[in-house]
């Protein structure tokens, strides 16, 4: 795609920017899209081609550098076809393919119908929901008042008073309770999207944590993604946000891109952060997605704020870490620059090199017997 063009409104305008090799591929997916799904309604999603079916989201497709993709909008759904979808690059609601070997139409049809069936459940679903919503309460401890009077119960207030001098987490708003005891809470809360938009609004940094972890990733868009990023106050709830919830979605590329230029010292870290998590958990992304991920941070390693040279060195250690392919590119970064007359990017050069070609550790031989496990 052409960045410099205007931003296509129909899927005609987005395959015209689309090389013809890619667009030939896409066209014949667009038809078995409609051939599964009569009566969709197309659109632009996301900056995808996008598919509607009875109102709701079906499938997304779109081209890349090196790739093409098709969108589920359902992890659930696209689960149902991991036997059929075996050599092909799949992570969670996204699948790669490419124009040497593209998706078979067949797979595409059966995936979009059960997409359909998908949509139709949660229609019925929704309207039985409907007729009794008046008699059903709503389960115990699932609404914001009681999850934010359990989290004050937890709160400790020696952890509090040491959140800020010895982990560095500055909050306004907070109870002081361990990530362990917000775990076990949202364990038990399970997913719940709605809440967790409404504790996130809160503004507390407990319930924002709870918030990332219960999120339903499958319904996280980029606008939410936006809002939720410029709220980021401290490093923890980035990092927890990042980590726990933004990696699982398919915008997470787009608004590392986006966010890299941010000026915010927490917004930017942002991207560098979902960065590493993406080179840490997604291992069906492209190497080339991460090599483009080594231009924004050689372009962002002048940035002296603590908190964002410390995530462009662990964006550029996680993606010298993922694969062999990749470690030969973070280092040249890394040595480029360490050699460098600024300070900060010499400190994330050798920060990195450090990390890159430090010796792996030998593995021992017989060893003594321990009275205790490790702590």
């Amino acid at each position: 795609m052409n960045p410099a063009k205007a931003k296509p409104t129909t899927i005609d305008e987005y395959l015209a920017d689309v090389a013809p090799a890619q667009r030939t591929v896409l066209e014949k997916l667009r038809r078995a899209v409609h051939a599964a799904a009569p009566g969709a309604e197309e659109y632009i999603g996301y900056g995808l081609a996008g598919f509607k079916h009875g109102g709701r989201p079906l499938v997304y497709f779109g081209a890349w550098e090196n790739h093409c993709a098709l969108y589920a909008a359902s992890p659930k759904t696209q689960a149902e076809f991991q036997d059929a979808l075996t050599g092909f690059q799949v992570s969670k609601g996204t699948i790669r393919f490419t124009v040497a070997k593209p998706l078979p139409l067949t797979l595409v049809k059966e995936l979009v119908k059960a997409r359909v069936a998908e949509n139709a459940a949660k229609v019925r679903k929704g309207g039985a929901a409907k007729k009794t919503a008046r008699k059903t309460k709503p389960a115990p401890g699932t609404d914001v008042t009681a999850v934010l009077a359990k989290l004050k119960q937890l709160g400790q207030p020696k952890f509090r008073a040491e959140m800020e001098p010895r982990y560095g987490i500055v909050a306004k708003d907070a109870f002081g309770v361990p990530m362990a005891a917000m775990q076990a809470l949202a364990k038990k809360l399970g997913r719940n999207h709605a809440l967790a938009e409404a504790l996130w609004t809160t503004g507390n940094y407990e319930a924002r944590t709870v918030a990332a972890l219960i999120a339903e990733p499958e319904r996280v868009t980029p606008a939410l993604m936006d809002r939720w990023c410029s709220d980021f106050d401290n490093w923890a709830i980035c990092d927890t946000v990042c980590f726990k919830l933004f990696d699982q979605t398919p915008h997470a590329f787009a608004k590392i891109n986006e966010w890299a230029g941010r000026t915010e010292e927490f917004q930017k870290r942002a991207a560098f952060a979902l960065l590493a998590c993406l080179a840490l958990h997604d291992k069906a992304v492209d190497d080339a997605d991460f090599r483009r991920g080594l231009a924004w941070i050689d372009a962002a390693a002048g940035d002296s704020r603590n908190f964002v040279k410390k995530a462009v060195s662990w964006a550029l250690r996680a993606i010298g870490n993922r694969r062999t392919a990749l470690t030969k590119s973070a280092i040249e970064l890394a040595r480029k620059l360490a050699a460098s007359d600024d300070p900060t990017r010499r400190w994330i050069g050798k920060d990195a090199l450090r990390a890159l070609t430090k010796p792996a550790p030998k593995k021992k031989t017989n060893p003594a017997p321990r009275s205790r496990p490790d702590r």
